[in-house]
């Protein structure tokens, strides 16, 4: 189990180390401790007229850019890179409650508002507002091909929605309760949708039609995600495509993880933790679960047996988003947005820390390949730059 303590700055400190006299509060946590908070201060070199970064005794100042600032944690010897937004997009005037982006730089995301909005990633410009759902849009998510949205929502039904007309030719109905999350499975003809109803529903998008339950009957689910197995089913329905080598891994309010083989409707194995599964990624042969008493757990994808546990802190997960090179992003209701290694033996001394919400939670996360965007229940959605991320693993 890794139990670093959490390392976290004041959510501007990217302009007070701007500032000559420039003070700013960092502070660590170990779990089920008190903080403990120590500050850094900025002076003008007079020689240079260089900035000059000072920390209390508990902190050795690394290195910083405009952008990120790293230190080493002296009494744990943990390393914490801060990286900054590179921009904060407010297109929302209500909190947001998911965001995804697709490689082509447009962006959808949706608010307690009940607004559903395509917009673009570099600048901020909003371009489509989807009406039709029947209040808040709990997921939105692009289809591979980046011009095709999927969301779900509080009305218990799914949309598909044309990002470059706003067209909603789809609509998928069947669950009696809202739908909290939705997996594509792989270019879209087919997808599946979880829901407080307690079901996992396979759609083929083409007809609007259910084809049929993967899971059932195990209480509300919050969050699913699909894995790929080498073992392939042969699959007779013309209508089915791509589920031969899926896996539906689901997570549920009463902390069951349940995992399925898509195309045999048959359920694996079931596994049982200590609090509700709010969050789901997989990862290579890897499940990585997000709970709401603050635990990380990876899980064996074939047989669901514990791998690691990060337990760092009791707030509770929120989100997840896979990056590259076995790394991944953990958002928490605090506001806390931290960067994660499967690689745990090599990088275990090692974090970042995406700042920029003030204790407001990171409901929602994604990532094209370049830039990581985080939801937030500020009304805000941060961009940051994977460079200033993946730098501080190799």
């Amino acid at each position: 189990m890794s139990s670093m303590p959490v390392i976290t700055i004041k959510c501007d400190w990217n302009d007070v180390i701007r500032l000559p006299k420039g003070e700013a509060w960092i502070s660590s946590k170990s779990l089920n401790e008190s903080s403990i908070h120590d500050k850094l201060t900025t002076t003008v070199n007079k020689p240079d007229g260089k900035m000059k970064i000072s920390f209390s005794d508990n902190y050795q100042y690394i290195s910083h850019s405009n952008l990120s600032l790293v230190v080493k944690h002296l009494p744990s010897g943990l390393k914490v890179a801060f990286v900054a937004p590179t921009k904060t997009h407010k297109v929302h005037d209500k909190a947001v409650l998911s965001v995804a982006v697709a490689e082509n730089s447009k962006a959808v995301s949706s608010c307690e508002g009940d607004k559903l909005l395509v917009w673009d990633s570099r600048t901020g410009d909003v371009f489509l507002d989807l009406k039709g759902h029947g209040g808040p849009v709990y997921k939105c998510r692009f289809f591979p091909s980046g011009i095709v949205v999927l969301s779900a929502g509080a009305d218990g039904s799914s949309r598909i929605w044309s990002a470059e007309s706003g067209i909603n030719p789809v609509t998928l109905k069947g669950h009696t309760m809202a739908v909290t999350d939705i997996s594509i499975i792989e270019k879209g003809r087919n997808i599946i949708s979880v829901s407080k109803d307690g079901s996992a529903k396979l759609w083929d998008v083409g007809e609007s039609n259910c084809l049929d339950n993967v899971i059932e009957e195990h209480g509300q689910i919050n969050c699913c995600s699909i894995g790929t197995i080498t073992d392939e089913v042969a699959v007779e329905n013309e209508r089915e495509v791509g589920t031969g080598n899926k896996l539906l891994v689901a997570g549920c309010e009463s902390g069951l993880v349940v995992c399925a083989n898509v195309a045999k409707r048959q359920e694996l194995y079931c596994k049982q933790l200590e609090s509700a599964c709010n969050t789901c990624v997989v990862i290579d042969k890897n499940i990585i679960i997000g709970c709401s008493n603050g635990k990380v757990i990876q899980l064996n994808l074939e047989d669901g047996a514990i791998i690691h546990e990060w337990h760092e802190s009791a707030n509770p997960v929120l989100s997840l988003v896979s990056l590259t090179n076995q790394l991944f992003v953990v958002g928490r209701q605090d506001g806390t947005c931290t960067v994660l290694s499967l690689q745990h033996a090599l990088h275990n001394a090692i974090r970042v820390q995406l700042t920029g919400s003030d204790y407001d939670g990171i409901r929602d996360l994604s990532f094209n390949g370049k830039w990581i965007f985080a939801a937030c229940r500020d009304y805000n959605v941060r961009k940051y730059d994977f460079n200033q991320v993946s730098v501080h693993y190799k």
